[in-house]
């Protein structure tokens, strides 16, 4: 017991002492390529404003494009008009769409008559970027993945509602 007793003050000791010099042997030593790292990361390179660059032109950090949104509007309800209305009038009318002539608007699940149209149209979902598109007598619901004011892209969802001369007459175009 009692060399128990003077064995643990210095067992103590040399723990402490070893302990000490492995700490200093873990120090970091400054090299000088650190130094110039913190010295070139302090001043402006061409790196830096390559990294500026890129996030001032990133599609995200851009305003808005209205140009964007009326062309990926327009070319969805030109090509639903297309795919739906085969009558000579509709072929005619699709030429002279343009954005001075049509109407948008974009429209939220929140809204009651949106919720109406969805629930008897099961097969579109809710997006978050859509729109309504009106031109003469067609109206189109157009859905997009990503914000079309920022991208020129297909529309993800679209769906052609206008008012046809005779609803059971089909015009089947000629292959």
């Amino acid at each position: 017991m009692e060399l128990l007793k003077k064995s643990l003050p210095i067992a103590l000791v040399l723990f402490v002492a070893v302990a000490s010099i492995s700490a200093q042997d873990t120090k970091p030593q400054v090299t000088s390529t650190d130094v110039n790292q913190e010295n070139h990361d302090a001043k402006e390179g061409q790196d830096k404003e390559l990294f500026e660059y890129y996030y001032k032109t990133r599609p995200e950090n851009l305003p808005p494009n209205k140009a964007k949104l009326e062309y990926n509007l327009i070319k969805t309800l030109k090509k639903e008009i297309m795919s739906r209305d085969y009558s000579k009038e509709s072929v005619e009318a699709i030429k002279k769409i343009d954005a001075t002539n049509v109407q948008y608007e974009r429209v939220y699940r929140e809204s009651k008559w949106l919720r109406g149209f969805m629930t008897q149209n099961t097969h579109l979902n809710y997006l978050e970027y859509m729109y309504i598109v009106k031109h003469d007598k067609y109206m189109c619901f157009v859905s997009f993945d990503v914000n079309p004011e920022l991208y020129l892209q297909q529309s993800r969802q679209s769906q052609l509602v206008f008012a046809a001369k005779d609803k059971f007459e089909i015009v089947i175009p000629k292959p």
